[in-house]
Protein backbone atom coordinates (compact mmCIF):
# COMPACT_ATOMS: atom_id res chain seq x y z
CA UNK A 1 0.00 0.00 0.00
CA UNK A 2 1.35 3.50 -0.82
CA UNK A 3 1.70 6.73 1.16
CA UNK A 4 -1.36 7.90 -1.02
CA UNK A 5 -4.24 5.13 -0.68
CA UNK A 6 -2.90 5.35 3.21
CA UNK A 7 -3.80 8.38 3.50
CA UNK A 8 -6.68 8.42 1.14
CA UNK A 9 -8.63 5.32 2.57
CA UNK A 10 -7.92 6.52 6.02
CA UNK A 11 -9.48 10.46 5.55
CA UNK A 12 -12.36 8.24 4.30
CA UNK A 13 -12.63 5.90 7.03
CA UNK A 14 -12.38 8.32 9.41
CA UNK A 15 -14.35 10.53 7.97
CA UNK A 16 -17.39 7.69 8.14
CA UNK A 17 -16.74 6.92 11.68
CA UNK A 18 -16.53 10.28 13.31
CA UNK A 19 -19.61 10.93 11.07
CA UNK A 20 -21.12 8.03 12.96
CA UNK A 21 -19.91 9.07 16.05
CA UNK A 22 -21.38 12.33 15.81
CA UNK A 23 -24.90 10.92 15.15
CA UNK A 24 -24.27 8.01 17.73
CA UNK A 25 -23.45 11.01 20.39
CA UNK A 26 -26.65 13.11 19.63
CA UNK A 27 -29.10 10.27 19.66
CA UNK A 28 -27.33 9.26 22.96
CA UNK A 29 -28.20 12.49 24.28
CA UNK A 30 -31.75 12.91 22.74
CA UNK A 31 -32.63 9.53 24.69
CA UNK A 32 -31.28 11.11 28.07
CA UNK A 33 -32.82 14.21 26.96
CA UNK A 34 -35.34 13.90 29.97
CA UNK A 35 -32.61 12.70 32.19
CA UNK A 36 -30.82 15.63 31.65
CA UNK A 37 -33.98 18.39 32.05
CA UNK A 38 -34.92 16.70 34.66
CA UNK A 39 -31.34 17.45 36.50
CA UNK A 40 -31.45 21.11 35.31
CA UNK A 41 -34.40 22.12 36.85
CA UNK A 42 -33.27 20.46 40.15
CA UNK A 43 -29.83 22.19 39.74
CA UNK A 44 -32.03 25.44 39.54
CA UNK A 45 -34.51 24.51 42.07
CA UNK A 46 -31.67 24.38 44.27
CA UNK A 47 -30.67 27.93 43.68
CA UNK A 48 -27.73 26.94 41.75
CA UNK A 49 -26.42 29.04 38.69
CA UNK A 50 -26.12 27.86 35.18
CA UNK A 51 -23.15 29.07 33.65
CA UNK A 52 -23.74 31.19 30.41
CA UNK A 53 -22.34 28.59 27.90
CA UNK A 54 -24.77 26.05 29.19
CA UNK A 55 -27.56 28.45 28.99
CA UNK A 56 -26.89 29.35 25.06
CA UNK A 57 -25.91 25.76 24.70
CA UNK A 58 -29.57 24.81 25.97
CA UNK A 59 -30.87 26.84 23.05
CA UNK A 60 -28.41 25.86 20.21
CA UNK A 61 -30.15 21.61 20.16
CA UNK A 62 -27.68 18.75 19.08
CA UNK A 63 -24.93 21.41 17.88
CA UNK A 64 -24.14 22.27 21.72
CA UNK A 65 -24.41 19.03 24.03
CA UNK A 66 -20.79 18.36 24.42
CA UNK A 67 -21.25 21.52 26.17
CA UNK A 68 -24.25 21.39 27.55
CA UNK A 69 -22.79 18.53 29.74
CA UNK A 70 -18.86 19.71 30.40
CA UNK A 71 -20.29 22.44 32.78
CA UNK A 72 -21.22 19.54 35.24
CA UNK A 73 -18.37 16.95 34.59
CA UNK A 74 -16.13 19.95 35.72
CA UNK A 75 -18.07 20.38 38.46
CA UNK A 76 -18.32 16.68 39.48
CA UNK A 77 -14.46 16.20 38.97
CA UNK A 78 -14.18 19.63 40.72
CA UNK A 79 -12.23 21.57 38.41
CA UNK A 80 -12.13 25.33 39.28
CA UNK A 81 -14.32 27.84 36.84
CA UNK A 82 -15.61 31.25 37.44
CA UNK A 83 -18.53 32.87 36.09
CA UNK A 84 -16.70 36.16 35.42
CA UNK A 85 -13.42 37.58 36.02
CA UNK A 86 -14.61 38.60 39.64
CA UNK A 87 -17.15 35.59 40.70
CA UNK A 88 -16.13 31.92 41.06
CA UNK A 89 -18.89 29.07 40.44
CA UNK A 90 -20.64 28.79 44.10
CA UNK A 91 -18.96 25.90 46.21
CA UNK A 92 -22.29 24.70 47.01
CA UNK A 93 -22.66 24.17 43.05
CA UNK A 94 -19.57 21.52 43.31
CA UNK A 95 -21.41 20.38 46.22
CA UNK A 96 -24.77 19.48 44.24
CA UNK A 97 -23.15 17.83 41.43
CA UNK A 98 -20.64 15.55 43.74
CA UNK A 99 -23.36 14.34 45.85
CA UNK A 100 -25.54 13.42 43.20
CA UNK A 101 -25.68 9.17 42.85
CA UNK A 102 -23.41 7.95 40.64
CA UNK A 103 -26.67 6.22 38.34
CA UNK A 104 -27.85 9.75 37.66
CA UNK A 105 -24.53 11.12 36.25
CA UNK A 106 -22.98 7.88 34.40
CA UNK A 107 -24.75 8.42 31.16
CA UNK A 108 -23.81 12.20 31.58
CA UNK A 109 -19.42 11.33 31.80
CA UNK A 110 -20.22 8.48 28.99
CA UNK A 111 -21.61 10.99 26.57
CA UNK A 112 -19.29 13.62 27.44
CA UNK A 113 -16.63 11.52 26.54
CA UNK A 114 -17.67 9.80 23.98
CA UNK A 115 -17.84 13.52 22.42
CA UNK A 116 -14.30 13.88 23.57
CA UNK A 117 -13.35 10.78 21.87
CA UNK A 118 -15.02 12.03 18.44
CA UNK A 119 -13.46 15.97 18.71
CA UNK A 120 -9.90 13.74 18.66
CA UNK A 121 -10.73 11.62 15.99
CA UNK A 122 -12.23 14.73 14.07
CA UNK A 123 -8.55 16.69 14.67
CA UNK A 124 -6.77 13.35 13.44
CA UNK A 125 -9.00 13.22 10.21
CA UNK A 126 -8.24 17.22 9.37
CA UNK A 127 -4.57 16.11 9.84
CA UNK A 128 -5.26 13.20 7.18
CA UNK A 129 -6.74 15.28 5.34
CA UNK A 130 -4.19 18.07 4.81
CA UNK A 131 -1.43 15.56 4.27
CA UNK A 132 -3.80 14.09 1.50
CA UNK A 133 -4.42 17.34 0.18
CA UNK A 134 -0.96 18.93 0.53
CA UNK A 135 1.53 16.35 -0.11
CA UNK A 136 -0.85 13.84 -2.90
CA UNK A 137 -2.59 16.37 -4.94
Amino acid sequence: MSSYDFFMYGSSILSVLVILLHVYAAWLFRVNRKAYQDFIDLYQNAGLQLDLTTKVANHLGFYANYQKLAFFMNLRKGRKMRFSKSENVSIKAYEFVQKQPKEKMVWMEKTLSLYQFTYFLTVVWAVFMAIFVYLFN
